[in-house]
């Protein structure tokens, strides 16, 4: 079993840690850090809680680290976590320089240890369903992506994501996911431009940002807005031969916060009316459109294969490694943004 230490206890490791780390046989949560002892005792009653990691490792040999601390102390507490030879969850973003990330990836190598980031976008069923299409050769060679993580929220709220400070802003929250997931479809894009742009009146950090990474064949448009009360598009794919539309949210997120067990015939599976519609040209010039299912999602699939890396030193399902081009098209977009010219990938 996989002695595991969690990080912070708030909404990210309550919603999408915990849950899995309890229903897996493979883990046991035995070493919590947080504030509120009295929280995490009325969930787990035989774990012990400390106020600092520093202090619970000097105490506990425990196999896993569970980071879900805010952005900025990423880095710092995944460091400390291999220097004690523990294998580490970080929660995106993985770091908030591209330094940083290659410096720890560096230390987990060294360690032998694994080092993965909690890229769960990967396993999104829509996202699936949209590598299955370019990866058939559905639409004939790819030419443009528009992917979104569109939300109403016009009022900013009293939250360290949406205060001012390093590692807060929209674009630190969601746009990790929105360029790995390019990246894992395309690769490194040849440069980078970018607006993030803080919207809302009172806002103390960024709540928007439209980036486009140039290929030389392609152009991938990635975004979100603060302001989009209608059903956000999730999805726009243009080919060769035809387009793919897929409007709605993966479920998993929302299932995950309504408390749906995994073992219901619902989890992670996406309404059928909610799913995207593939439009092709047929040999006559005429448009066909067909309803394309949604992959069923597999968020608990991240952790499983996770305890599988552990136990038997293969690659895990998001490995540091993979993560070290997103964090440098962040810096590349923020730059973009700042100067207003389109940068190179280096």
């Amino acid at each position: 079993m996989i002695s595991t230490l969690l990080v912070g206890f708030g909404f990210s490791a309550t919603t999408f840690h915990l849950p899995f780390l309890n229903y897996l046989p493979q883990f046991s949560v035995d070493v919590v850090i947080s504030s509120k002892p009295d929280a995490v005792k009325a969930v787990l009653p035989h774990a012990e809680v400390y106020a600092s990691l520093e202090e619970a490792l000097k105490i506990h040999d425990v196999d896993l680290v569970v980071i879900t601390t805010p952005n900025h102390l990423h880095a710092p507490q995944a460091k400390i976590a291999l220097e004690h030879s523990c294998h580490v969850l970080v929660e995106k973003p993985f770091t908030l320089s591209s330094q940083d990330a290659t410096e720890l990836v560096a230390l987990a190598n060294a360690q032998r240890k694994q080092l993965c980031v909690y890229q769960n976008r990967r396993f999104d069923g829509d996202f699936l369903t949209l590598a299955a299409l370019i990866k058939e050769g559905t639409l004939g060679d790819i030419k443009r992506l528009e992917s979104r993580f569109d939300r109403f929220r016009p009022v900013p709220r009293n939250r360290w994501r949406e205060n001012a400070g390093p590692g807060s802003g929209i674009f630190w929250d969601l746009g990790p996911h929105l360029i790995d997931q390019a990246l894992q479809l395309f690769g490194q894009p040849e440069s980078v431009s970018a607006n993030i742009l803080t919207l809302r009146e009172g806002g103390q950090s960024d709540d928007t940002f439209d980036i486009t990474l140039h290929y030389t064949d392609k152009m991938i448009k990635l975004g979100s807005s603060a302001f989009q009360a209608g059903t956000t598009l999730r999805y726009d794919l243009q080919g060769t031969k035809g387009s793919f539309r897929k409007f709605h949210l993966d479920p998993q997120e929302n299932q995950l916060r309504a408390g749906l067990p995994f073992d219901d015939a619902s989890w992670a599976t996406s309404e059928p009316t909610q799913d995207g519609v593939l439009a092709l040209v047929n040999e006559s010039g005429d448009v066909v459109e067909q309803t394309i299912p949604t992959q069923k999602g597999e968020y608990l699939t991240f952790f499983t294969r996770l305890a599988h890396a552990i136990e038997h030193a293969e690659r895990s399902p998001a490995d540091a490694s993979t993560v070290i081009p997103v964090m440098r098209v962040m810096e590349l977009a923020i730059k973009a943004s700042e100067t207003g010219t389109t940068l190179t990938y280096i």
